[in-house]
């Protein structure tokens, strides 16, 4: 996976898993799709699901598709666990996001601030409701999805829009254009929310021969 795919990866999930409190949910008054969206924001605490990513250029080629499957807690811990075409583990624990390629027997680990950087999840972080930090929108219904766009406010974010589709209440589908006009979908299935999950799952220990890049230092 290259550093973008997963700075745009790593960005999703920290927002997620940053959560919007019930106040400020409250506080949207939104029509009522877009209440949808921002009941959903606000009401889970854990999440487990299958996930496809699939990464496009600027002329819509594929460049990566990937599978695998993905467990959030909030708050702030979350594991991504890459199967195909090749094995990769992203965890955090609330302090350190760890990044594990299997092939390349290499740990990098990096402080959860650094990683969010100017994010997603760094805007929701914040505190305050969606509205103050982006400009959201029912956009369109799709394949029985119903699209949100969220456009960040902060003129030094990474990314320039973020896409939600959901149905029945749920997150579905995800797409992050970045700033350099590259588009990230992930596709969620199987999914499960606000059930029991080990902690342990958002704990890693780097296995024994392999090189560690600590940048929390």
């Amino acid at each position: 996976m290259t550093r973008k795919l997963a700075a745009a990866l790593v960005s999703v999930t920290l927002w997620l898993s940053a959560g919007l409190s019930v106040a400020a949910a409250a506080q949207e008054g939104g029509t009522p799709k877009e209440n949808e969206l921002v009941a959903f924001l606000a009401g889970f605490k854990t999440l487990k699901a299958d996930f496809e990513q699939a990464t496009y250029d600027q002329n819509g080629r594929e460049l990566q598709n990937m599978l695998g499957s993905l467990v959030i807690q909030r708050p702030g811990r979350f594991r991504w666990d890459y199967q195909t075409p090749y094995e990769q583990l992203i965890i955090a624990d609330g302090q350190k996001v760890w990044f594990y390629d299997v092939d390349l027997e290499q740990v990098t680990v990096k402080p959860q601030a650094q990683a969010l950087g100017n994010t997603p999840g760094e805007l929701l972080s914040r505190g305050g409701a969606l509205a103050e930090n982006f400009d959201v929108q029912f956009s369109y219904v799709r394949n029985g999805l119903n699209w949100y766009s969220l456009e960040p406010k902060a003129r030094d974010a990474t990314f320039e829009r973020l896409s939600l589709g959901m149905a029945g209440g749920l997150l579905l589908r995800m797409e992050v254009l970045d700033s350099f006009g590259q588009l990230t979908e992930f596709y969620l299935d199987h999914m499960e929310v606000n059930v029991d999950v080990d902690p342990a799952l958002f704990k890693f220990t780097p296995p024994d021969g392999v090189d560690v890049i600590d940048e929390t230092r």
